[in-house]
């Protein structure tokens, strides 16, 4: 508890310091993720708005709602409480009264970008500055922060090394998924959280070139490239870990394919360092995929932030020119996909270090261990 104790104070005092170098008079708060970042508090907001209002000299402030005052109620660190009625209430119970209450008047007040639509709608009255603080906070990890990822990150991969010893042709999908809950259950025992998920499954070569579908449960692993894809969140820190495998001899085209994606990832990881752009991770990755003529074959970024959540800043795309910087966590997933035949994808949840980079999770990558049989 004195650890997490630390961590949040030292969380608050960062953000209290910015708001300093910014002339902020308040900075308001709303998401859920980022509520529990200077909390370590689990709720469900269930439509009702929770609030937190740091000031750059003072204690921060919780406006809850009335039913969660209780719950709101933690040793661990100091601050005031306000609440509200419920999601609508009568004139001077609603959340955005009680808000302007404490706020209205200041000459600038902040608000963090992902709360900004709902809340400034209601308080006009406000002088409200959009920004991305939080965001920015985030992106550095303490090293309380990396304990916690390469925790998960170790649970992850276990279970990716797990699947693929299990899997085989004729594997069902379902038998993959199943061995997730089993950690999954074994985890809540020992940490309980909302944010608790382990979700691990093959999705077999049919599924496998559209990475955002769902396979069929009932279905079999067999010939082709199969993608093993488990995102973890545990304790409230993330992790991915993913490999494409195959449970018959691969055709020349299919190792064509993966010898390709896994160039692509070489230099990936000879960018991932600090001081390069997260734009120029994709720029570098994609270079070679269009001389290799495969530029019709890609359907996402490369990779993105992981911490609290399995996809968050930086994302390593065009259109981000953040400088990579030691300690933040990132995906590593370049990849193919061709219709028809399947997807070519490796995922590893990668620390960016002084000189580099350093993977977190840990599975079998070339093609010679990953042809099952």
């Amino acid at each position: 508890m004195e650890d997490l104790k630390q961590e949040l104070k030292n969380r608050l005092t960062k953000l209290q310091n910015t708001l300093a170098e910014s002339d902020f008079e308040a900075y308001v708060i709303s998401n859920q993720e980022d509520i529990w970042y200077f909390t370590n508090i689990n709720y469900k907001p269930e439509q009702r708005p929770f609030l937190f209002i740091a000031y750059p000299d003072k204690k921060p402030l919780f406006i809850v709602p009335q039913l969660e005052v209780d719950h709101f109620t933690v040793p661990y660190f100091d601050y005031d409480m306000d609440n509200y009625f419920d999601v609508t209430s009568r004139n001077g119970q609603n959340w955005y009264d009680v808000l302007s209450k404490h706020l209205n008047g200041l000459p600038k007040v902040g608000i963090e970008s992902n709360g900004e639509l709902l809340t400034t709608k209601f308080t006009p009255e406000i002088n409200w500055e959009t920004a991305f603080l939080v965001q920015n906070q985030r992106m550095i990890k303490s090293n309380y922060e990396l304990d916690k990822l390469q925790y998960v990150s170790d649970v992850c991969s276990n279970v990716v090394q797990q699947t693929l010893k299990m899997s085989h042709t004729g594997t069902k999908v379902i038998d993959t998924y199943a061995l997730a809950m089993k950690v999954g259950a074994e985890e809540m025992k020992k940490h309980f959280s909302l944010e608790n998920r382990t979700i691990n499954a093959v999705w077999p070569s049919k599924y496998s070139f559209m990475p955002h579908s769902i396979p069929d449960i009932s279905s079999e692993i067999g010939a082709g490239p199969n993608i093993d894809v488990a995102t973890f969140n545990l304790q409230g820190y993330a992790a991915e870990c993913e490999r494409t495998f195959f449970t018959e001899n691969p055709t020349d085209d299919e190792r064509q394919h993966f010898e390709q994606m896994m160039t692509a990832r070489s230099i990936f990881l000879d960018h991932l360092k600090p001081g390069n752009k997260a734009s120029d991770i994709e720029d570098a990755v994609d270079s070679y995929f269009n001389q290799e003529g495969l530029s019709d074959h890609i359907l996402h970024r490369p990779g993105h932030g992981i911490g609290l959540n399995n996809h968050e800043w930086p994302t390593l795309s065009y259109g981000n020119d953040t400088v990579l910087t030691e300690n933040m966590v990132v995906s590593v997933e370049p990849a193919i996909y061709f219709e028809n035949q399947g997807g070519y994808r490796h995922s590893d949840t990668a620390l960016i270090t002084k000189d580099g980079y350093r993977l977190m999770t840990k599975a079998p990558e070339k093609l010679e261990n990953l042809i099952l049989k």
